[in-house]
């Protein structure tokens, strides 16, 4: 076979495969349309509509669908006239109309391109808005014309999200690449999900990395939808259900929810395989494949799409009028003409224009504004409301009197225009705004404005004040300033004296200045509606600024003397009557001294003198005792007996002193005697014990043995050595000091009878009973030999027997001790005989 041949053969098969290929080329779709819509009418889809194909002419199917702003429930397709050999079928989960041959047989592209061009579309809500955009396909997937992709919904239930990414990858759709949908707008995720036939997988996880959604499919693959959980955040577009994505049990792959679980079209996260369980709501179902957008993808040209707008109104502005007005409302429509009525339903435009002026109203108006295109008066109207506020009430022309008191009787003074407000609006100033000008024109411009707190009528005699509301309508009002000729006679002062009452002494005191008002309204004729007025300054006074207003508890601000300006005026309008420093307030001092505040009396002495002392003045005294009986009157009381006494002093204004309290107190030297004196004898820590309760009213202190000695609170005494001691109480207050002798009992432990006198004898030591005759005490031997016996009240043993020295030694005695109560106790011991 030579070269030739092959060439001419290559040749020859080149163009048997290209015209094979023409031949099976898909029909090119055309459509156009765009019109506006009137509500509740019908409007053709497309004003013209074509299918162009070289090699055939007819089709299985022909697909139209609301592809953007679908309602479903309101918005339908319709195919209108007399089509013999087309059958339509509405979906209205999808919003498609699908037009098909009868009996399963191909439809002829003529029938089709007329029945096209018969589908109207028709909205039964009144306020029906927004586009519509419709696609026109020969296939089953839905087109979507604002990505120019294509999207099927694959039943396959239970399959898993892997195998599902894997098997929409092995699809093609007129040579388009499909792969697991990604959705990046509303619009698409409307149609791919809410009108698709079914809830499936579509392409996103997170299962590379938590929380952090990417899609994992198409020319979309690894771009980030979704950061975090349920409160996380998208960089682009993201449409989970409420609540998602929860992550619960792992959950890793993205899902469009099942018809009625949340929002229709809405995403929810699922395990790999979901729910086992096929009844669950959770249980995959199937798959969402895309197609279009993949590098390499042929250019087809298998769909068109055309649009409707229906015309709303987007913005109004209401408008505002003061009393009876002409009140301008605005509207703007998306498209066409604003039509204004005056009522919600029915009647004719009263204007037409995004500006409309009322006619002049007395009363708050609603008017309603439709948006309108092509004659069009269906649709929401939209209310706009011309509300009318009222205009303040005042008085236009108001006369103002001030008083001349700025020292120069020249008819000028300073007014506060401020406190005429009230005469403006009749006492009802409450939420208006004053401003004062010089001119009319000025007040209705609102320019030049005056210090209304200081105006002096030398300027003008004549201001204009502008009352506005809060609802910006106002009026102006003419004031004449005038200045009043009465005035208080000249030295007229009212004097309210009292004392300085309260714990400082530093002439201050509260004053009810209210009690002589009536003294300064008899100063001006009788039948005139006046009050009284108080102040600190001239300047406060003549301004009517800074009013004292608690004139009946008020503290005068300088010590002992203080001048009130008073103001007289018109309770009806403000007028002047007069005005000067025609109060004075006079604090006298408290009187002030000293005295003691406490004495001790001594029973059985003379009375306790007592005198006040540092006196800051001349006063009268009162003294008085705890009863409150008085007993004296001068500046010195004496005072016998306990209890509290008070003395206050009086001054020449009859202000008294705090009273000053003394306190006295009883007390009296020590009564004692031996019943109040318990004794521990014959022991080795011998004691003493003072009962003190009838020692007497004073407070006692004790010592032993020396009067002068370190006197103890505590009334015992131990270790104390036998013999007679003294003991001595002293009265801690001053009253005395008395004594009484104790003896405490006790034997020797040795004696020295040797010629030297000290020692010279043996007896008991301490005793002082009466009964020491009748008691006795026997000496023995260390072999119980009878030596002598003795009275405790004899000198004692003198180391003799039978008038001979008995020899150094230990001796025995046994004592027989008679009681002052009349029983006996015997003591027996030893001591040393020492030579």
């Amino acid at each position: 076979m030579t070269n030739r041949y092959i060439y001419l053969l290559a040749i020859a098969c080149f163009l048997l495969v290209n015209f094979l290929h023409a031949q099976n080329q898909p029909p090119n779709i055309e459509a156009e349309g765009d019109q506006v819509y009137c509500p509740l009418s019908q409007i053709n889809i497309t004003t013209s509509f074509n299918i162009i194909d070289p090699d055939d002419t007819e089709i299985e199917a022909l697909h139209v669908q609301i592809s953007t702003g679908y309602v479903q429930g309101e918005d339908m397709l319709i195919l209108t006239g007399n089509h013999p050999n087309i059958n339509a079928t509405w979906s209205v989960n999808e919003g498609k109309l699908s037009l098909t041959g009868l009996g399963g047989t191909q439809a002829s592209y003529i029938d089709l391109i007329a029945a096209v061009n018969s589908i109207v579309f028709e909205s039964n809500s009144a306020t029906v808005s927004g586009e519509r955009f419709f696609s026109f396909t020969i296939g089953d997937a839905n087109y979507l014309p604002s990505t120019d992709h294509y999207y099927e919904y694959i039943p396959s239930p239970g399959i898993t999200w892997s195998a599902a990414l894997a098997q929409a990858e092995t699809l093609t759709y007129f040579g388009l690449q499909g792969y697991l949908a990604t959705i990046t707008s509303q619009e698409e995720a409307q149609l791919s999900g809410e009108q698709a036939a079914g809830a499936g997988w579509i392409g996103g996880s997170d299962q590379a990395n938590e929380g952090v959604w990417r899609w994992m499919s198409g020319p979309e693959v690894g771009t980030i939808f979704w950061n975090g959980g349920v409160n996380g955040t998208s960089p682009n577009y993201a449409n989970w259900n409420n609540g998602e994505p929860n992550n619960l049990g792992g959950e890793h792959y993205a899902h469009v929810t099942a018809p009625g679980v949340g929002v229709d079209g809405s995403w929810n996260d699922l395990s790999n395989t979901g729910d086992p369980d096929p009844n669950s709501d959770y249980h995959p179902q199937g798959f969402i494949v895309e197609y279009g957008g993949t590098p390499g993808d042929p250019v087809v040209d298998i769909s068109a799409s055309t649009k409707i707008t229906i015309t709303s109104i987007l913005s109004t502005v209401d408008g505002i009028g003061c009393g009876e007005a002409s009140v301008t409302l605005e509207a703007t429509a998306a498209i066409g003409d604003v039509l204004w009525f005056d009522s919600a339903n029915g009647g004719t435009p009263i204007a037409t224009g995004t500006t409309f002026n009322t006619p002049f109203i007395t009363t708050t108006t609603t008017y309603f504004a439709l948006a309108s295109a092509n004659g069009c008066l269906e649709g929401e109207r939209i209310p706009v409301i011309a509300t009318i506020n009222p205009m303040p009430p005042i008085n236009t022309l108001v006369v103002f009197k001030n008083c001349d008191e700025d020292g120069l009787a020249d008819g000028f003074t300073n007014f506060n225009l401020n406190e005429i407000n009230d005469a403006i609006t009749n006492n009802d100033s409450s939420g208006l705004d004053f401003t004062y000008y010089l001119t009319e024109t000025d007040a209705q411009n609102q320019v030049n404005m005056l210090d209304a707190s200081a105006f002096s009528n030398a300027v003008s005699n004549v201001v204009y004040a502008r009352v506005e509301s809060a609802n910006d309508c106002f009026r102006v009002a003419t004031i004449n300033l005038e200045v009043s000729t009465t005035s208080f006679s000249n030295g007229f002062v009212e004097i309210i004296e009292q004392c300085d009452q309260d714990d400082e002494n530093d002439g201050f005191s509260s004053f009810n200045l209210t009690q002589v008002s009536q003294s300064f309204l008899n100063q001006f004729p009788t039948g005139q509606n006046l009050s009284v007025h108080y102040y600190n300054t001239l300047e406060d006074a003549e301004l009517e600024q800074n009013e004292i207003t608690n004139a009946s508890s008020y503290i005068n601000q300088t010590p002992f003397s203080e001048f009130i300006y008073v103001r007289v005026e018109s309770a009806d309008n403000g007028d002047c009557f007069g005005i000067g420093p025609h109060l004075n307030l006079i604090v006298r001092p408290r009187p002030e001294f000293d005295v003691e505040s406490a004495f001790i009396y001594c029973l059985e002495t003379d009375p306790i003198f007592v005198e006040t002392q540092n006196a800051d003045g001349v006063y009268t005294y009162e003294w008085k005792d705890a009863g409150g009986n008085i007993i004296s009157n001068l500046s010195s009381a004496y005072l016998s007996s306990e209890g509290n006494y008070t003395v206050v002093a009086t001054s020449y204004y009859g202000c008294e002193s705090l009273p000053r309290t003394v306190n006295v107190q009883e007390s009296d030297v020590a009564v004692i005697t031996q019943e109040d004196i318990s004794v521990v004898n014959f022991s080795n820590n011998n004691s003493i014990t003072i009962n003190t309760t009838n020692l007497g009213v004073g407070e006692y202190e004790f010592t032993l043995d020396n009067v002068n000695g370190l006197y103890q609170d505590e009334p015992y005494f131990n270790m104390v050595s036998a013999g007679i001691h003294t003991i001595y109480v002293r009265d801690k207050n001053g009253c005395g000091v008395t004594s009484i002798d104790v003896g405490v009992l006790g034997f020797p432990k040795y004696f020295t009878p040797n010629g030297d006198t000290f020692n010279e004898t043996w007896n008991v030591v301490g005793w002082t009973s009466a009964n020491a005759y009748s008691s006795k005490i026997y000496i023995f031997d260390r072999f119980g030999k009878l030596i002598t016996q003795f009275s405790p009240a004899s000198q004692g043993w003198n180391g003799t027997f039978n008038g001979e020295n008995v020899s150094a030694s230990d001796y025995w005695y046994v004592a027989k001790l008679l009681n002052s109560d009349g029983t006996y106790i015997e003591l027996k011991g030893h001591f040393s005989l020492i030579r």
